[in-house]
């Protein structure tokens, strides 16, 4: 076979190579491909990144709107002394509520032992506003513990609004840390 030869049935070979690999899909076939064109690896990559981020900015935002009502915050204990609420919202959160009776069963136990309920509010709002909404905040939780027993001289209440935030933050998870009533003992300390 000449070199002519050789050379012209190696260029038939690859021709049709190629054209057998770049057929189109039968209508049988047309279901299990994908249409999608082919990205270069660096945009791949870029786009998995983005979706990284978005999915942990979500999730950080998921923690911070639930923060308020996350049952890690309460060991339903004396022990913890802070009832965290959701945005605009003075409503006792649910997972609170064994907390808060704990603290109930310790007060009627101990008739000396007096609490101050301390509401607080994050920064957004005017300042009315929020020295509002924590009062309302601290009612709640004064309702709850009178609910369940406790006497109304054993309980004091003060509203700080947006004065004392226990984060410094102006994101969500500052806002969501200041959001609270805290329960401070001034007597008969559990």
């Amino acid at each position: 076979m000449s070199a002519f030869a050789s050379k012209s049935l190696f260029a038939v070979l690859l021709a049709s190579t190629l054209v057998a690999c770049s057929s189109k899909p039968t209508d049988d076939q047309s279901g299990d491909m994908q249409s999608a064109p082919a990205t270069p690896q660096s945009e791949v990559s870029a786009v998995d990144d983005q979706q990284s981020l978005q999915a942990q900015q979500s999730a950080i935002a998921l923690t911070a709107e639930n923060f308020h009502n996350h049952p890690s915050n309460y060991d339903g204990s004396t022990s913890s002394r802070v009832i965290y609420f959701a945005f605009d919202n003075a409503s006792v959160p649910a997972a609170a509520f064994d907390t808060l009776r704990a603290h109930a069963n310790y007060l009627k136990g101990n008739s000396n032992a007096k609490v101050r309920l301390e509401g607080h509010a994050d920064e957004r709002g005017t300042r009315e506003y929020n020295v509002a909404l924590s009062e309302r905040r601290a009612q709640s939780v004064e309702k709850f513990l009178r609910v369940q027993g406790v006497s109304a001289a054993q309980i004091e209440m003060v509203s700080y609004g947006e004065e004392k935030p226990a984060a410094y933050g102006s994101d969500e998870m500052s806002w969501a840390k200041n959001r609270r009533v805290e329960l401070n003992y001034l007597s008969g300390r559990p």
